[in-house]
């Protein structure tokens, strides 16, 4: 397939596709050989099929004279052919962030200024021309780096940026083909001389490693790892569908997070754990850069006897309690105290929730029952119509007589047991009698008062779901 029909596959399958539709074609364009062939041929495509095309140049204030030379260029050549271009300015030296190399600085705000032009045109599809030898040097600098499956597969053909999406229609195309075309069609274009400096990683991988490779062990190299790329991302697709049905059946979004069934998440394969959780994350917050640590941490509470919490990078936290798993913000002091409650008389019949659990208590007065269920959300009390039942908050000190134990027990013994978390702890909500003896830490334990017998004849039942 030529340049020009696979450029052309790729947009008419976006822009008639349920992607659409689009305000604008907005090609990312440096001067290099690369992006001049894509907007040549993007720009001959409009004949066949009209399109509001875009030329945008990110002047990432690196390279002096000569980065001034590449903006003057694609300028001039866009003006020829009567195509609007719009030069963006960055400055790369001083909006480094911590811990960021030169390249990843210069490509955060290159895809930030992509996304700043396509925002005042609306709703846009961003084209870039990133190649088949681009994608083998990605390959290669993963596998050097470490990395999993959906790493192995490569950059995408096309992926979400913002509102917007990206295009790398150029993915299967080789370096060699791109030059022969710019020499067919005679395409003015211009070098980077950073794309020589070696002090550079993935300088050293194209100009260093690759050709050592290709050399020494195979010829093909750059083909054998395009399509291993291609083929771990049809597998990789495959389990992540797998796993996004299981990530639907087992999590459930709520107002300050997510929580995911515990048994159900340690019932699939290992392998599709890791991806139910890595997509649960990514549907929190899309713009969070999750970490495989973060995920690691995760699973090794899901799978922890004693663990009951872990702090995850960016300010949230994974804990476990019963048979939930349930990823949050960590909560301020401030933050907590907007989630304390009053104690309250319990009316019958009643539903009320604790929206701070995700909890719903229905209380009903009714006939004894003939059995009882081995529950810890569910219980009944011996009832009369003087009786006064409160739900209130935790308080520290609180004990209970546990049913099937002597003695009494520290509320907050049970916690530890139980696995709650410190935070939530203070807004716990107990059943207690109108004298504050506890009756009822749901989930966790019943007390031995007001137990049903045979001269029950009516009872308080009390169930929690969640």
């Amino acid at each position: 397939m030529s340049i020009e029909e696979q450029v052309g596959k790729v947009l008419r399958l976006l822009l008639d596709s349920s992607c659409g539709p689009f305000d604008a074609v907005i090609a990312g364009i440096s001067g290099g050989v690369d992006s001049m062939v894509l907007c040549d041929v993007l720009d001959c495509l409009r004949s066949t099929k009209p399109f509001p095309l875009v030329i945008c140049h990110v002047h990432h204030g690196l390279r002096g004279e000569e980065a001034d030379r590449d903006a003057q260029m694609v300028k001039e050549f866009a003006e020829k052919r009567d195509l609007p271009v719009t030069i963006e300015y960055v400055e790369v030296p001083s909006s480094r962030q911590a811990g960021e190399s030169v390249e990843m600085a210069a490509r955060r705000l290159r895809y930030d200024a992509f996304q700043q032009v396509a925002n005042a045109y609306g709703r846009c599809m961003i084209v870039t021309a990133h190649h088949a030898n681009d994608q083998a040097e990605t390959l290669l600098d993963r596998l050097l780096r470490g990395t999993g499956p959906s790493g192995l597969r490569g950059m995408r053909e096309t992926r979400k940026l913002g509102r917007h999406i990206l295009v790398r229609p150029l993915l299967t195309i080789y370096k060699d083909d791109l030059m022969n075309y710019a020499n067919m069609r005679r395409i003015e274009y211009v070098e980077d001389s950073t794309n020589r400096d070696v002090r550079f990683k993935r300088n050293r991988i194209r100009q260093e490693l690759l050709p050592y490779l290709r050399a020494s062990f195979n010829p093909q190299i750059d083909r054998t790892l395009v399509q291993l790329g291609n083929i771990v991302a049809e597998e990789d697709q495959y389990l992540t569908n797998v796993a996004r049905d299981h990530a639907l059946a087992l999590a459930y979004r709520e107002m300050e997070g997510v929580s995911i069934s515990l048994s159900g998440l340690q019932r699939i394969p290992f392998a599709l754990q890791r991806r139910v959780i890595k997509l649960v994350l990514e549907g929190i917050d899309e713009h969070v850069a999750w970490h495989f640590a973060d995920i690691e941490a995760i699973l090794a509470l899901v799978h922890s006897q004693r663990k009951s919490r872990t702090v995850l990078a960016h300010g949230w936290i994974a804990s476990s309690a019963f048979d939930i798993l349930h990823i949050g913000r960590l909560m301020s002091q401030s933050e907590s105290k907007e989630f304390s409650w009053n104690p309250f008389i319990v009316d019958y019949p009643a539903v009320f929730s604790f929206r701070h659990f995700y909890w719903q208590v229905e209380a009903r007065v009714m006939e004894r029952p003939g059995a009882f269920p081995a529950t810890h959300w569910e219980a009944f009390f011996a009832f009369d119509e003087e009786d006064r039942f409160i739900f209130r908050p935790f308080v520290q000190g609180d004990r209970i007589e546990p049913l099937g134990m002597k003695g009494s027990k520290l509320v907050s013994d049970l916690f530890v047991e139980g696995k709650v978390m410190r935070e939530v702890r203070s807004m716990y909500p107990l059943l207690t009698t109108a004298a504050n003896e506890v009756l009822w830490v749901p989930g966790l334990s019943r007390s031995r008062s007001l137990l049903v017998n045979q001269k029950s004849s009516l009872v308080l039942h009390v169930v929690l779901s969640k």
